[in-house]
């Protein structure tokens, strides 16, 4: 006789869903479900995570449940979005700071899209605000260096940094040449558009991070698609996930 839970099981795929236990789940599915495998694979664990471009805590409020022992330090610089943030999230692993992550300190224009937040960028070109035609009111808000911010609040290791800047992805490591270079970051997961730079947008490419993050011992675990549009211009948003393994780290 089959049990309630196999029953259960065809029920749910005879009408399409899909049931696995998170234990078999393949790589490519949830980035921080992949992490989590990786730690225990390479013998670390996540106990610091920054989160540059926060908007208002989505990723934020799944890494303090991913992972219990973690600080999560959260980075958005639009001043309303960051206000909606640290309404949201009230835990004392969390601390939230209304500054960009850029490859300079200082001042910079920020493109916010209003409702659109989460196109909002330092870049005037980014690939979606351009593929969308959206149109953005000028700001000026504050940036600094990850390397900076580290040095200034004695952050020594990030275990995960997750960046979502929408074209500003690759300035944010290159404010981080110190830590990346001094193997002080475990973890990477950006955003991309493209594999290549795409002419007259800024940023969205996979190959320039690559680039930046393989010679510093960082290696390709996975790709995870967010959305495509095939109606006008194909169009696609994924996120890819680095990790800086040791030789002879693992089974």
């Amino acid at each position: 006789m089959k049990s309630l839970r196999h029953r259960a099981r065809e029920f749910l795929e005879s009408r399409g869903y899909w049931l696995r236990h998170r234990s078999v789940l393949p790589t490519g599915i949830d980035y921080q479900h992949d992490i989590r495998r990786l730690c225990n694979l390479l013998h670390v664990s996540v106990r610091v995570f920054f989160d540059v471009g926060a908007n208002t805590g989505q990723t934020s409020i799944a890494a303090l449940e991913n992972f219990p022992e973690a600080s999560i330090y959260a980075f958005e610089p639009a001043r309303s979005t960051f206000t909606a943030l640290t309404g949201k999230i009230h835990d004392h692993r969390f601390r939230a700071f209304n500054v960009a992550l850029s490859d300079k300190a200082g001042q910079s224009r920020f493109f916010d899209y209003g409702p659109l937040a989460t196109s909002n960028s330092l870049v005037e070109r980014a690939q979606y605000a351009v593929r969308a035609g959206h149109t953005a009111t000028i700001d000026t808000v504050d940036c600094e260096t990850l390397d900076e911010f580290c040095s200034r609040e004695r952050v020594d290791s990030i275990d995960v940094l997750k960046i979502d800047t929408e074209g500003h992805d690759l300035a944010v490591l290159s404010g981080a040449t110190r830590m990346l270079d001094q193997d002080r970051i475990r973890f990477v997961y950006v955003e991309f558009n493209t594999l290549l730079p795409k002419a007259d947008t800024t940023g969205g490419a996979l190959l320039p991070i690559s680039e930046c993050l393989e010679p510093r011992g960082f290696r390709f675990v996975a790709t995870y698609p967010e959305y495509l549009i095939t109606t006008g211009e194909f169009f696609v948003t994924c996120n890819a996930l680095f990790v800086r393994a040791e030789s002879g780290q693992g089974p």
